[in-house]
C-alpha cells in the first residue's frame, strides 16, 4: 500500500506540473481491514515496527487527503484474475469488468 501511495503521489505531483488539479483524493482499494486500520489509525502499534516508515507515509498521505481508502472484498479484486485459479462464473465476470470481449 506504501508503494501505492508513493506512486500517486508522483503521478499528482506529475499532473500539477501540467496544471493538472486534482482536488479529491485518490481511491485505493485494498484487501487487507489490517492494513487500513494501521494506515487510519494514528496509535503506534508496537507489532508493526518493521513497517513503521511505510505505515507512517501511508497515514500521513490519508490525513492529507492525497488518498482514500477503502475495502474491497477478495471476489471483486481484478488483480486476482491475473494471480489466482478462478471459476468459470469469476472468470467470466473479471473479464467483463477487463472489457475483454471474443474477436469476431
Amino acid at each position: 500500500m506504501a508503494l501505492l501511495t508513493t506512486e500517486v503521489t508522483w503521478l499528482r505531483w506529475f499532473l500539477a506540473d501540467f496544471g493538472v488539479s486534482i482536488t479529491t483524493p485518490t481511491l485505493v482499494l485494498s484487501g487487507s481491514t489490517d492494513a487500513i486500520s494501521i494506515a487510519r489509525d494514528p496509535v503506534k502499534h508496537e507489532l508493526t515496527k518493521h513497517i513503521g516508515v511505510d505505515a507512517f507515509y501511508t497515514r500521513a498521505q490519508v490525513q492529507a487527503q492525497v488518498v482514500a481508502l477503502q475495502y474491497v472484498t477478495s471476489e471483486l479484486q481484478l488483480a486476482d484474475f491475473f494471480m489466482k485459479a478462478q471459476t468459470i462464473v469469476h472468470h467470466t465476470f473479471f473479464l467483463a469488468k477487463l472489457s475483454v470481449v471474443e474477436p469476431p
